[in-house]
């Protein structure tokens, strides 16, 4: 986003910064994966996140790939995570993200999308 002059460059992490009309506490966020269904936005703001992104969130729940679903390959030092995205659906999602909106989350909030499995391309 840097690059296309949508960030302010430079700063160290914990510089709060001022950028889209939003304010971030610093320059460090939480990326989707970790709250997928925006249950503990609140919480991770509390860490000191300086903003949250929840999801992967879907148009309709499913329940992901069939277990198991995440691998170690030691002979590359890496996990393989074939989650599927597993998700509550975006009308659960939404609904908790209006009351989080009420409350005020105290981080900007942003929500990754992606499509159902049965979804053509």
């Amino acid at each position: 986003m840097q690059v296309w002059g949508a960030l302010p460059g430079g700063g160290a992490p914990e510089t709060p910064l001022r950028a889209m009309g939003l304010s971030f506490a610093n320059r460090i966020g939480l990326a989707a994966g970790l709250d997928k269904d925006a249950i503990a936005v609140r919480g991770f703001a509390r860490l000191g996140f300086g903003f949250v992104e929840v999801g992967t969130v879907t148009p309709r729940p499913q329940p992901g790939n069939p277990r198991p679903r995440l691998f170690r390959s030691p002979a590359d030092g890496a996990l393989i995570n074939r989650m599927g995205f597993n998700s509550v659906g975006s009308a659960a999602v939404s609904r908790r993200l209006e009351r989080l909106r009420r409350r005020r989350p105290g981080v900007p909030v942003g929500v990754n999308i992606g499509k159902n499995r049965d979804t053509p391309l």
